[in-house]
C-alpha cells in the first residue's frame, strides 16, 4: 500500500505561493514566503540549542578545576583569549628552509629548461636569415662544370594573407612576452635562493656575524671573525 501510496505523491502537483501583489509590497514591504519562514525558523532554533548547551556548561563547570590551558591564556577586558605558541625550535626551522632551498632548486631547473625550450623555438628577426640549397649532380663532370653565382633556383615564396600574418605576429609577440616573463621570474628565484642560502650560512655559522647596510644602495655586506685554521 505504501508504495501506491509514493506513486500518488510523486505525480501530485506541487503548490506554489502567490505572488505579493505590486501596490501591497509598497504600502506594507516585502512578505516573507513560508519557505523564507522555514528557513530562518530553523537557523533561529540551532542557535537558540547551542547557546542553551554553553550556558549548561558554563553552569557545570568547577571554577577551582586546574586545566592546562590556563597557562598561556587570561581574561582581557572581559573577554576570554589564548596566547598561542608560535615559536619554532632552531632543528624545525633548519629542516625548513632546507626543504625550501630544494624547492627552490627545482623550480629553477624548470624555469631554466622552458626558457632553453622557447629560445630555441623563437629567433632574432633583426638578423636577416641565411638560406642554403643544396644541389644534386648526376655526374662527377657535371660537379665539376658546375657554377655557383650562375646558378639560379626558381623558388617560389609562400604567400600569406593579411590576417594570416596579423595573427602570426601576434602569436610571436606572444612568445616573447612569456620568454620575457620566464627571464624575469628565473631572476627573482635566482634572489631568493641566494637570501636562503645567505639565511642558512647565518644561522649555521658559530660565532657573532657582523652586517653591515651600505646607505646608498641599501645592500647588506656580512663578514664573520677571523678564526684560525687548525
Amino acid at each position: 500500500m505504501s508504495s501506491f501510496k509514493n506513486a500518488g505523491q510523486a505525480q501530485r502537483r506541487t503548490h506554489r505561493e502567490r505572488s505579493q501583489p505590486a501596490h501591497r509590497a509598497k504600502k506594507f514591504g516585502l512578505l516573507e514566503k513560508h519557505k523564507d519562514y522555514v528557513v530562518r525558523a530553523q537557523d533561529f532554533n540551532k542557535k537558540k540549542r547551542i547557546l542553551k548547551q554553553l550556558r549548561n556548561i558554563a553552569d557545570e563547570k568547577n571554577p577551582d578545576e586546574y586545566y592546562r590551558g590556563m597557562i598561556k591564556s587570561k581574561v582581557k577586558d572581559g573577554k576570554h583569549r589564548s596566547e598561542k605558541d608560535n615559536s619554532i625550535s632552531a632543528d624545525a626551522l633548519k629542516l625548513m628552509k632546507t626543504q625550501d632551498a630544494g624547492y627552490l632548486g627545482v623550480k629553477l631547473q624548470a624555469e631554466r629548461k622552458k626558457i632553453d625550450k622557447l629560445q630555441c623555438i623563437l629567433h632574432d628577426t633583426m638578423q636577416e636569415k641565411v638560406n642554403t640549397h643544396t644541389v644534386f649532380m648526376d655526374s662527377d663532370e657535371d660537379l665539376e662544370s658546375f657554377d655557383p653565382d650562375s646558378y639560379e633556383k626558381k623558388v617560389t615564396p609562400k604567400s600569406y594573407s593579411s590576417h594570416q600574418k596579423k595573427l602570426l605576429s601576434k602569436a610571436k609577440k606572444q612568445q616573447y612576452s612569456a620568454l620575457r616573463m620566464r627571464k624575469e621570474r628565473l631572476q627573482a628565484l635566482h634572489e631568493a635562493s641566494s637570501k636562503l642560502q645567505l639565511q642558512r650560512t647565518i644561522a649555521a655559522s658559530k660565532g657573532r656575524v657582523f652586517k653591515t647596510v651600505d646607505e646608498e644602495t641599501g645592500e647588506a655586506t656580512y663578514r664573520w671573525r677571523k678564526q684560525r685554521a687548525k
